[in-house]
């Protein structure tokens, strides 16, 4: 019996990492986990926020945005890199310039996020929950 090692990337790995495929993954402990594609309704769900929270963001003009597809990395104990791409994320307006042409990852460098987001769905519930 052979067992294969997965090789453990580095966030900056992570950062350029490519499989030539429209596959979106996470990163946790190092280890690449692909992200399965969410249903309509989640998709929904997911734009009504994003819309809702930059309609409070504007209405009370403060310095936030509401963005998805945005990365944020993790600490955590063991030292290997995490980064989890929630379904929307708040972070403050500086910050989303400073990223514009730099992967959509909110490191340790810039301030954590104002909120976080995950719409939990039928068929993730248990990643959902434990992550």
């Amino acid at each position: 019996m052979t067992i294969t090692k997965t090789k453990r990337l580095s966030f900056a790995e992570y950062l350029t990492y490519s499989d030539g495929t429209d596959t979106r993954y996470e990163l946790v402990d190092g280890e690449l986990v692909p992200m399965a594609l969410p249903t309509a309704n989640h998709g929904r769900i997911v734009k009504f926020l994003e819309r809702l929270l930059d309609s409070e963001i504007e209405k009370r003009k403060l310095p936030y945005i509401a963005v998805r597809d945005m990365g944020v990395r993790c600490p955590r104990g063991a030292g290997l890199a995490t980064v989890r791409i929630p379904d929307v994320v708040v972070i403050k307006l500086q910050d989303w310039e400073f990223l514009q042409d730099k992967p959509a990852v909110i490191d340790f460098d810039l301030e954590p996020p104002v909120l976080v987001v995950e719409v939990v769905s039928p068929a993730t519930k248990n990643v959902d929950y434990r992550r």
